[in-house]
């Protein structure tokens, strides 16, 4: 793998984490450019972890910043248009989940990183973590038999401010698009796009969803039941049952697991620790990096048509509790 300069619009809390979980890549990566809207945010970010360029506009941050990729951490609503402008400039995108808010503009981010053969990839960073690596090893390996259903959840008890982008629809606030989405993306990383589903939702006055449930059906009867919530706080794992035994990725599920528990029905449970440097984005990287190293513009792990498919269901799931999400 080669060094790259990156890029980074949206200096938040994640890009953050990003910047230094960056730091444990190898070989050394390096951030030339920040993109924000607020300068002094901007500049903090900046002289935090040594970074020469602060940029505000986003043609000139194209335009000067000298990158070859970027990492897009802004609210849902902004990333079609910072994304787009990237891959139609052949810079290299990783793109925080949801990539967009809706299918329509999914394709065409697709299509535009196809036709500039430029690496186009939705920042689900938990796919590449250690723990869904045991989780996909063990199914491979039969160890629960047949899959039968898949429950997740998360929930997070968000401060009600309308300022907060959790309950402002201009910021693409609402539990499914960013909490329900990691549990819907585990359902179809192991059981694929459902057949069918039903979906309900509590709405706020200004049509957020402050809750969210979700049932899949698969055509040979294998079901995910799914929910996140802005109103309460769980602390579930993520249970995989299969015909033989029972998987748990245990909380906090989504992000750093305390391990993954396996155990067939009537026999002992086996616990596999997990543990791992920094907050794990890191692996996200090293995956991109591998793909560009290789000339791919997609990852086999998360595809473009995977992308597709989960936009597809969070479109349905919206339309269904006709929650609302300001386009931009």
């Amino acid at each position: 793998m080669r060094s790259l300069n990156w890029g980074i619009i949206g200096p938040g809390n994640i890009a953050h984490q990003f910047a230094k979980d960056l730091e444990l890549v190898r070989p050394a990566q390096k951030i030339t450019a920040v993109l924000g809207n607020h300068a002094e945010n901007t500049e903090a970010f900046c002289k935090s972890f040594n970074v020469a360029g602060a940029y505000t506009d986003l043609n000139k941050f194209i335009d000067q910043a000298n990158t070859d990729i970027v990492y897009i951490a802004t609210p849902h609503p902004m990333h079609f248009k910072e994304a787009m402008a990237c891959l139609e400039h052949h810079i290299h995108v990783l793109c925080e989940k949801p990539m967009t808010i809706n299918t329509e503009q999914c394709v065409k981010l697709v299509e535009a990183s196809r036709r500039n053969k430029t690496f186009l990839m939705e920042a689900m960073w938990i796919r590449f973590l250690p723990g869904i690596h045991k989780v996909l090893s063990l199914i491979k390996e039969d160890a629960i038999g047949k899959l039968v259903s898949i429950k997740a959840g998360m929930g997070y008890k968000a401060p009600r401010d309308d300022n907060n982008r959790y309950f402002n629809p201009a910021l693409g606030g609402g539990s499914l698009l960013d909490l329900g989405i990691y549990p819907i993306f585990l359902a179809q990383l192991l059981l694929g796009k459902p057949e069918k589903l039903q979906a309900t939702g509590q709405l706020t006055e200004k049509g957020v969803d402050e809750t969210c449930a979700v049932l899949c059906g698969y055509a040979d009867g294998q079901y995910a039941l799914l929910d996140s919530s802005l109103v309460t706080q769980t602390d579930q794992p993520a249970v995989i049952a299969g015909e033989k035994g029972v998987i748990k990725i245990l909380n906090p599920w989504f992000e750093k697991t305390t391990g993954i528990e396996w155990q067939l029905y009537d026999k002992e449970k086996k616990l596999f620790p997990c543990e791992w440097e920094g907050h794990g984005l890191q692996f996200e990287i090293e995956e991109v990096l591998a793909c560009i190293n290789n000339n791919k513009i997609e990852s086999d792990c998360f595809s473009h048509t995977f992308s597709l498919s989960l936009s597809e269901t969070l479109g349905n799931v919206r339309e269904q509790i006709h929650a609302v999400v300001v386009e931009r």
